[in-house]
Parts: structure tokens; C-alpha cells; sequence
């Protein structure tokens, strides 16, 4: 089972002892004193079995020095660098590794911000922050920032405390001076060298320790190939933890990854580009959002709900357009949405998404094919699945535990609870080829929502989709109801086999296509902890009415399935996630969950 550990949100200054506040003083003084030593980079270069005796002055060095099959193993320490991967090739069978010289986890940590920054303190101020005449409008800074791809994602940068918590990022001075977000972070346009802050506190951020990153990726590879990058801690990205940049990116395995505040853990590159054979596995995105910023009307401080340099609050952990490529095991907390994948024969499994303020995952492109989304879990998320224009397909979507049991969106004074399937029109043609079966959903809000209103609103586009054994519980009995939009049976659309909690659902259903009246049936799965987050979706009891009524529909079609099919070849299966006796496939990367939050 997944393990949560207590309460880890640290505590406030005004909470600790004068001994404490002595301790950090002196954590501060050590670290000023010690990270200047680790500027210099301890890196073995092994080649052909033999470790060389080349030394570097930088890890970019080191890097650059690098040829297929040899391995670059960082000794222990905290790294102020950002490395650039250009025009490095090696065949996928013999390619260049990047990991720590003792193989254990978070001994090397990449750190993308600005040094100087961190160190300041009461004790130490700096001189780089300059007042603004008008002290309304906070401070300012020069603060260093590269970029390959684009300069103008220097707004996406995501400043933090020391401790982590993020700064609310806007993206142009006006919505900057509204900061409706408590302390406000601002990275001007041009070079994104100068830097707004204001502290909703007063404080002078002169004396304040602070996490600004300084280029576009951490660890930036373009149009390079064979590389396995793994065990290393990568932290304050100005925009990525690792950026996959350019068509030419391909057979990269990144593994055992930790990465704490980015506006995109991992991303490819998603303008005209298409990476092929990416594999991110065990990997841990983390960052840690402030779940006090509300939602409200959609987006109330930005200018826009899809331009991201607009809406610098909606971050992905993983971004990937790619094909042939796999994430699996993967820990993403923490942020804006979990995933947006778009591509080509993709397997996304056995991954925990949590603490997200939108989505789990989008699936949103008019160009994905044979792509399978199976064995996650997801809970505290405001939407589950988003599907969007998914076209042609298949696309299937398969033994996941989804809760979605969160207030996030705010309209108006009423908080809204999300749905565990999001389904819309927003741009081109809606989606086809959409196989969603044998998955237990848990919600407070509506099981399905389906967009109903114009130009969204086209049910004549959902073609070639199906909803089979699945369980759909909801705690909260109440309107709205769900399914508006959902587009008739003549449609190819079918509902079988699955478990309502609520008998309005299989009414709405009915009322929209009377052949969706036996859509499945109305009763309590008797799961074992729905309420708990995550879900424990494991069947109480043998006689639970989810026991052997589904719908042989996957069986008989061929969907791939992660469970054997029943001996009895006439036999019909279990409906939901988990059949009866069966436990759960260990998801995320394994250990304690990342969980600052209070626990409620």
C-alpha cells in the first residue's frame, strides 16, 4: 500500500525557538561557507570499463566531453549549474549515461537557481534587490536567464521560499500589482533578466532566501540522441527540469529523477517538433502549490485559459509529444495539471498524480494513435481525464482509481467539486476511437462532463467510444448531474456493463439515448475505503454486486487488459479496477508520498 507520512509543512519563523532561529543562522552561515567548493565539478569519466583520470572544471564540461558509451558518474554534492546537451549523439545500444558516482538517490543535486539569492538572510543582506519608487510596486532584480528555445518562457519561470513554497507567478505588471495570490513574482519581458517581487508580508527581499531559476532547462537536450540520464535531484528550473528541445531528440531514458519546482518537470518541446522513443520511469515531480490560491471564475488572474505565457500558473509536471515512448511509476504532485501527453504508441502506467489543481492528465490532440493509459492512481485532483478532439485512436483507457472528491474551481461563492472524465470541443473535430473500461471512479461532483455549451457543444462529433465496467461512485447525490453533451448511440458510442451509485446518472444516460438504459446498474460496489485518498478500490466482499456483472465487450473485442481474462470463457467479469481478491499494482516510484499539505 502507499505510504503517507505525517505532516511535513514547515514551520513559520514566528513558531520557532530562539534555539531553532539560532540553528538556522547557523545552517545558513555553513551553507554559504560550504557551497562555493562544490562549484568546481567532481565528475568520473569512465570509458570502455576504465575510469579516465580527466578532470572538469564544470559539468557542462564534462558533458561535452562525453562520447557514446561513457559514463559520467557525479560525486555528492550541490551543483549551481544548467547543462546543455546540443548536437550529442550514440546508438540507443550504446549510450551515454549521466548519474551519481554512488548510484544512491538525491546525493547530487542540480541546482538551476540563482546562488546569491539563496543565501540572503537577515544576518547577510544582499544589495540586489532595488526598491521601486512607488513601494506599491515592490522590488526589482537582475537576475540571469538562457534560453534556446524561446526567451519569452522566461515568464514562466516559478520563484519559492526556501522552504519550497512557491511564489505566485504572473506574467505582465498589471495582473503583478493586483496579486490576488499573496506574494507576487513577475519576470519581465525582453531578456527576462529583470526581476519583480513583492512580498505580501513587507519584507525586504534582500534579507530573505530566495529560488529564481536562471535558464530554460536544467538540463536542456536538442536534437540529441542515447542518453540515459537517472538518480539525480534537479531543483528551481527557470522553465524545466529536463527539456527534450528539438525533432531530433530521441532514445532518451530518464530515470530516478527528483525535481522540485518547475513550471514543467519534464517536457518535450511541443511547436512543430516530434521526439520517438522517450522513456521516463521512477521519476518524482514536485512542487509545492499553494492550495489557498483559488480557482475563481476560471482564471482570475490571467489573461487566457489555454496560452500558457499568459497563465504562468498552468504548469504540467510531465509535457511529452512523442512517439514510441512509455512513463511509468512516476510520482507527479503538486501544481497545475499532472500530464499532457499527445503521440503515437505511448503506455502511460502504474503512475500517482495527486494535489493537482486541474487535470491528472490531458489528452487533448487530433493526432493520437494507439496510446494506453492504465494502472494509475489519482486523488485530490479537480478533473481526472481529460479528452479533448483525441483522434484517431485507439486510445485505451484501463484499470485506473481516480478520486476526484475536492472544492478547487470557485464561481462566484460557490465552490465546485470536479469529475473524474472531462470531455470537450474545443477545438477541430471531437474525438474518436476511445476505449474506457474497467475503472473505479470516485466523486463528489459529476461522474462524466461533457461540454453543452456553443461552440463546445457538438455531440455529433463524439464517435467511436465506449464506457464499459466501470465503476462510477458518487458520494455527494446532487445536482448537476452529468452526461449532458454526450452524443447518441447512432454514433457508435456504447455504454455496458457499468456501476452507478446514483440512479440519476443512469437516468440522464437514458434520457439522452434510450438505448443507453442499460448502461449498467444502480447499487453500492461495497469498496473497501472510497472516502480514503488515495481510494482503496479493493471489492469488501465476495458478494459485492460488482462480482461477475460486467460486460464481456473488452473480452470479446481484444482490449488489452493488465488481469488474465476469467478461465470460463462465458464467464463475466468483475466490474471496476480491481477484481474481486486481486491487490493493487504498486504505483509511483515507491516511499512516502510527497506531502507538505495539511492532511485533510
Amino acid at each position: 500500500m502507499l505510504s503517507i507520512p505525517c505532516n511535513h509543512r514547515p514551520a513559520s519563523p514566528a513558531r520557532l525557538s530562539p534555539v531553532c532561529l539560532l540553528s538556522v543562522a547557523a545552517a545558513f552561515v555553513f551553507l554559504a561557507l560550504v557551497l562555493p567548493t562544490l562549484l568546481h565539478a567532481e565528475v568520473e569519466l569512465w570509458r570502455n570499463g576504465q575510469r579516465q583520470t580527466a578532470r572538469f572544471p564544470t559539468l557542462q564540461s564534462a558533458v561535452d566531453a562525453a562520447r557514446p558509451g561513457d559514463n559520467l558518474r557525479i560525486l555528492p554534492g550541490i551543483y549551481h549549474e544548467n547543462i546543455r546537451i546540443t548536437g550529442k549523439h550514440a546508438p540507443a545500444d550504446n549510450p551515454i549515461t549521466l548519474e551519481p558516482a554512488d548510484k544512491a538517490p538525491s546525493s547530487v543535486i542540480i541546482d538551476g537557481a540563482d546562488p546569491e539569492l539563496q543565501r540572503a538572510s537577515p544576518a547577510a543582506p544582499l544589495t540586489r534587490w532595488r526598491p521601486l519608487p512607488d513601494p506599491a510596486h515592490g522590488w526589482e532584480a537582475d537576475v540571469p536567464w538562457t534560453w534556446t528555445a524561446r526567451e519569452s518562457r522566461a515568464l514562466l519561470t516559478w520563484a519559492s521560499h526556501a522552504d519550497e513554497r512557491l511564489i505566485a507567478a504572473h506574467h505582465n505588471e498589471d495582473f503583478f500589482l493586483r496579486g490576488p495570490r499573496g506574494d507576487a513574482f513577475w519576470r519581465t519581458g525582453g531578456s527576462g533578466e529583470k526581476v519583480r517581487l513583492r512580498l505580501a508580508d513587507g519584507r525586504d527581499p534582500n534579507t530573505v532566501p530566495l529560488n529564481i531559476g536562471t535558464a530554460e532547462g536544467i538540463i536542456q537536450l536538442t536534437d540529441s540522441t542515447g542518453w540515459i540520464i537517472r538518480g539525480l535531484t534537479l531543483r528551481h528550473a527557470g522553465f524545466a527540469g529536463v527539456h527534450l528541445n528539438g525533432s531530433g531528440v530521441a532514445d532518451i531514458t530518464l530515470e530516478d529523477l527528483t525535481i522540485h519546482t518547475a513550471f514543467r518537470g519534464i517536457s518535450t518541446e511541443e511547436i512543430r517538433n516530434r521526439s520517438r522513443r522517450i522513456t521516463i520511469r521512477r521519476c518524482r515531480i514536485q512542487n509545492f502549490w499553494n492550495f489557498d490560491w483559488e480557482w475563481r471564475q476560471g482564471y482570475r488572474d490571467t489573461l487566457s485559459s489555454s496560452d500558457e505565457e499568459t497563465a504562468p500558473m498552468r504548469g504540467h509536471g510531465i509535457r511529452l509529444r512523442a512517439d514510441d515512448s512509455e512513463i511509468a511509476n512516476c510520482e507527479i504532485a503538486g501544481g497545475w495539471d499532472g500530464m499532457s501527453v499527445q503521440g503515437r504508441n505511448i503506455t502511460l502506467h502504474h503512475n500517482l498524480v495527486h494535489h493537482t489543481s486541474d487535470d491528472m492528465i490531458e489528452l487533448e490532440s487530433n493526432n493520437t494513435a494507439n496510446l494506453r493509459f492504465h494502472d494509475n492512481v489519482g486523488f485530490k485532483l479537480f478533473v481526472g481525464i481529460s479528452i479533448v478532439s483525441d483522434r484517431p485512436g485507439p486510445i485505451h483507457i484501463y484499470r485506473n482509481h481516480i478520486q476526484t472528491t475536492d472544492t478547487i474551481r470557485v464561481e462566484g461563492e460557490t465552490r465546485r467539486y470536479g469529475y473524474p472524465i472531462k470531455m470537450g470541443n474545443d477545438w477541430g473535430p471531437g474525438a474518436h476511437g476511445i476505449y474506457i473500461y474497467q475503472n473505479t471512479f470516485v466523486s463528489n461532483g459529476r461522474s462524466v462532463f461533457v461540454a453543452t455549451r456553443p461552440p463546445r457543444y457538438r455531440p455529433e462529433n463524439w464517435r467511436d467510444l465506449a464506457f464499459v465496467n466501470n465503476i462510477f461512485q458518487r458520494n455527494r447525490r446532487s445536482a448537476p448531474v452529468g452526461f449532458e453533451g454526450m452524443g447518441p448511440a447512432a454514433n457508435n458510442i456504447r455504454w455496458e456493463g457499468n456501476l452507478f451509485t446514483w440512479d440519476a446518472d443512469l437516468k440522464r444516460l437514458a434520457e439522452i439515448d434510450p438505448a443507453f438504459a442499460t448502461a449498467g446498474i444502480v447499487a453500492d460496489p461495497r469498496l473497501t475505503d472510497p472516502a480514503s485518498s488515495p481510494i482503496d478500490a479493493r471489492l469488501v466482499a465476495a458478494d459485492s454486486p460488482a462480482r461477475a456483472s460486467g460486460s464481456r465487450l473488452p473480452l470479446e473485442a481484444g482490449w488489452p487488459d493488465s488481469y488474465p481474462s476469467p478461465a470460463d470463457n462465458t464467464a463475466r467479469p468483475d466490474i471496476g479496477a480491481l477484481p474481486w481478491g486481486s491487490e493493487p499494482s504498486p504505483v509511483g516510484p515507491g516511499g512516502d508520498l510527497y506531502w507538505p499539505w495539511p492532511k485533510n
